[in-house]
């Protein structure tokens, strides 16, 4: 019977690793050790499995299929090795393990978004969490809570996925924008601006579905651009070629600056909504209720500045 030892677990990590980096030499930097050692590393674990994992040498990296297997079996591992500590900690009584946070991109410059003050607060209580946060697009979020992988998201959400528990949190204002050098940047009267619009070549975000192309009363079409990150969609603005939203906080320095220009602010417009995602099941954990205790407090926070405008509701 081939029983596993701590020096399995040590190679399996540099497995996970050498897979997740796409081959050895990418996987020096996050290993910090040299190919040599990788290489020596996973012929190690090869010979106490008894199978190749993985082909390797002048046509690139590749898993054979009992190493894609390992693999999927090894990330099951280290989830259930990861949440044994969780709970064991707790049970010491002790603020302490991990804490695996998600977000959407770009929230950093929303003075709504409640992330950086919960975590903060967090901080404050404990010095023993680690805490491990991803920069998804909603699909993957979802998916991730969903599998367990993460346990706190932060995002915006158009289908509630069944087993999940989404609360809204605030609602996040988006405006039509084009570059200065745009040709509806020259544009004086609304007529032709909505006709320019409607002949416009448009970024949409793909896991929107073309929703944020209604307010256009556009739908989906070959010349329009497909991105998943804003920050994609703000260089595809700033290039000049394109229109799309973006949230105001996150577009306000181009606009400032006036290399964005506003197309009619007042008619082009929507609100994406934010909600916090959790498992229905968060089994007592509590690092996890005290992280929701204290984006409550941090939501709350927000909600007393002057000139904040938010929907914020408790979570």
């Amino acid at each position: 019977m081939y029983r596993l030892s701590d020096t399995d677990i040590r190679l399996l990590h540099v497995f996970r690793a050498v897979v997740e980096c796409r081959g050895f030499s990418n996987a020096q930097t996050v290993l910090n050790v040299g190919q040599p050692t990788i290489s020596s590393h996973i012929n190690q674990l090869e010979q106490r499995l008894g199978f190749r994992l993985c082909d390797r040498g002048r046509t690139g990296f590749r898993l054979t299929r009992k190493g894609e297997e390992v693999f999927e079996e090894a990330l099951v591992l280290f989830k259930a090795h990861e949440h044994f500590q969780n709970v064991t900690l707790e049970l010491k009584g002790k603020l302490s393990g991990f804490l695996k946070l998600g977000v959407i991109d770009s929230t950093i410059t929303d003075p709504n978004c409640p992330i950086i003050r919960s975590i903060e607060l967090l901080n404050n209580k404990a010095n023993e969490i680690a805490i491990r946060l991803s920069i998804l697009t909603p699909n993957e979020l979802e998916r991730a809570v969903h599998d367990g992988d993460i346990d706190v998201a932060l995002g915006t959400f158009d289908q509630q996925v069944p087993n999940l528990r989404y609360k809204p949190v605030y609602s996040e204002p988006n405006t039509l924008y084009c570059a200065s050098r745009h040709l509806i940047a020259g544009l004086e009267t609304s007529q032709e601006i909505r006709a320019a619009v409607a002949n416009s070549r448009k970024v949409t975000r793909a896991y929107l579905e073309g929703e944020d192309l209604f307010p256009m009363g556009a739908g989906l079409d070959t010349t329009h651009a497909s991105v998943e990150f804003l920050e994609a969609a703000a260089i595809l603005l700033l290039a000049g070629g394109h229109i799309g939203f973006l949230p105001d906080h996150y577009a306000r320095n181009w606009e400032d600056t006036g290399q964005l220009v506003p197309i009619l602010r007042d008619e082009y417009k929507y609100k994406s909504e934010f909600f916090v995602v959790t498992r229905e099941n968060l089994r007592g954990s509590v690092i996890v209720k005290t992280f929701l205790e204290d984006l409550q407090i941090a939501i709350e926070e927000i909600n007393q500045r002057p000139g904040i405008a938010a929907t914020n509701t408790k979570t």
